[in-house]
């Protein structure tokens, strides 16, 4: 009996890549302040407590797997989540550990 697949293998690839990357708490925070607004770096700064070489590295992965985008304005950079969806496991487990 050939059992039909929900996804194809690749799939499972590609989103445990995607996994790694969101097992950051830090990451996860900066998702979810992006989906409520486009924020500038420096603003994530403050909101997260760290350094700016920090916070850009963190925007440098999230990009590379092109979770987030950036806006250029002069020399500084707007970033905006690309799928606002991207943090609802992190909502749903929040709510399970209740």
């Amino acid at each position: 009996m050939k059992i039909k697949r929900p996804l194809p293998r690749s799939a499972y690839e590609r989103n445990a890549v995607t996994y790694k990357i969101l097992a950051n708490p830090k990451r996860l925070e900066i998702l979810n302040l992006l989906r409520e607004q486009e924020m500038p770096v420096e603003a994530l700064v403050k909101e997260l407590g760290i350094s700016k070489a920090n916070v850009s590295q963190h925007l440098a992965l999230l990009r590379h797997a092109r979770l987030v985008t950036v806006r250029r304005n002069g020399l500084n950079g707007y970033y905006n989540i690309i799928d606002p969806r991207i943090v609802e496991p992190c909502r749903i487990l929040h709510k399970l550990s209740l």
